[in-house]
């Protein structure tokens, strides 16, 4: 009867072992957005972009902190005067705290998006520039929101 008994345990088990590896659970992790969620995302950050003037206070920044202006300066000089005129109070401001202010009105995660496309427009405006200005422009650039403290503290470009 001991056998039996014995015999009837060894079999119990091999029959939990056998059906537990049976049931093996295969778990898999979309860490990436679908493309349709990244595509709405980029649009909206764009949207808001342009919502914004295109970031221009941050552009003139940029340009001035890398290398006194371009082809555009008179016309801005120009533009700045008017909107001393429509807004006495904003065009005092230094560039950098309107540049703080147009970004503050910009979502976080829109945030480097936006900036990355203010260098580009920044760096298309002021014409033929070094690749080691282009860099500079972007490492100014990557910096902006620590200066305005705020979040994200600084945008990753990497080596563009």
């Amino acid at each position: 009867m001991a056998k039996f008994t014995l015999l009837l345990a060894i079999f119990a088990l091999f029959l939990i072992l056998a059906n537990a590896n049976v049931y093996r659970t295969t778990v898999e992790l979309d860490e990436e957005p679908d493309d349709n969620q990244q595509g709405q995302q980029q649009q909206q950050c764009r949207q808001q972009f342009l919502t914004h003037q295109r970031l221009r206070a941050c552009q003139r920044f940029i340009r001035r902190q890398t290398q006194g202006g371009g082809a555009l300066e008179d016309v801005e000089d120009d533009v700045e005067e008017i909107e001393e005129v429509v807004e006495p109070d904003q065009a005092r401001r230094p560039a950098i705290q309107r540049c703080c202010q147009q970004l503050r009105n910009i979502q976080p995660r829109c945030r480097c998006p936006s900036l990355r496309q203010a260098v580009q427009l920044a760096h298309q405006q002021q014409g033929q520039v070094g690749p080691q200005q282009v860099r500079q422009m972007y490492r100014l650039a990557s910096n902006i929101p620590a200066i305005c403290n705020l979040r994200p503290m600084s945008c990753p470009f990497g080596q563009q």
